[in-house]
Formats: C-alpha cells, sequence, structure tokens
C-alpha cells in the first residue's frame, strides 16, 4: 500500500532513547522517541534514487498495519512531554505521582502524523549515511545486521 508509514529511527537516536530512560525515568514510565516518519513508498523511491527500478505494490501482508501507533488514544492522557521523548506515564497507583498528573498529548502518536515529503525523506537517509552513493567498504569497520 503506497499509504503505509513507517518510523525512522537510527541507531543513535535508539541509543540516545535508553540512555536518557536510564538516567531520566521513574519506575513504571515508558520512554518514546519523536521521530519522523515517511511512507513506505517514499523510502523505496529514496534508496532507489535515479536508478531504473520499478516498485511493484503488493499490499499488506497479514496482521500489518497501515500505520504504527507509539502511543495509543488511551495512553495519550497520560503521556507527558520530557526533553525530545513523550513519555507515558505509569496507571498503578503504587507508581503514580499526582504532581505529574495531566498531558501533552491529545492524541494517538501514530507515524500517519507529520509525514515526511520525498525530499525530507532522503535527507534524513543521507544524514544518516544510508544512501547507496554513499556506501563505502570499510574493513575496519563493523556492520550489525
Amino acid at each position: 500500500n503506497s499509504n503505509m508509514t513507517r518510523f525512522l529511527l537510527s541507531l543513535n537516536q535508539a541509543v540516545d532513547l535508553i540512555f536518557a530512560a536510564l538516567q531520566n525515568a521513574y519506575p513504571g514510565e515508558t520512554y518514546i522517541p519523536r521521530v519522523p516518519s515517511a511512507t513506505v513508498n517514499n523510502i523505496a523511491r529514496a534508496l532507489i534514487g535515479d536508478r531504473n527500478i520499478d516498485i511493484k505494490t503488493i499490499g499488506e501482508r497479514p496482521g500489518e498495519k497501515l500505520h504504527e501507533i507509539l502511543v495509543s488514544e488511551e495512553e495519550c492522557r497520560h503521556t507527558v512531554s520530557r526533553d525530545n521523548f513523550y513519555v507515558i506515564l505509569p496507571m498503578l497507583p503504587e507508581l503514580c505521582d499526582n504532581a505529574k498528573i495531566g498531558s501533552d498529548l491529545n492524541f494517538e502518536y501514530s507515524s500517519a502524523d507529520n509525514v515526511s515529503t520525498i525530499e525530507e525523506t532522503v535527507n534524513l537517509l543521507r544524514s544518516h549515511k544510508l544512501l547507496l552513493d554513499q556506501s563505502v567498504v570499510d574493513d575496519s569497520r563493523e556492520l550489525l545486521v
């Protein structure tokens, strides 16, 4: 489906998320990264670039979602902003802090929100050196697969 969207999270952003949660989270909190999203079609087009490669749309696989949801409608009612993250506050009474009651998010956080254009997608992939014309073979580095 050409309207399918996915969040784009770099390895460095994933590591930053883990460190932020380890350093700042209170018991029961869930840290959610605020990251851009793009259509799967734009990701494919960005990776193909100027090469003559056709894109074949095959549709959704069984169980596959059209959009990713990182904060649901239920969770958004107790989600706050903290630095570059959303933090879902705990609902368990023994973990709740009445001083933190409230929400900075009024709707679910989905990859369908604020979808990057093709130009933004290309620039994002380029900034993380993920485009084919940026690949460099260097035997001194490890490749994580």
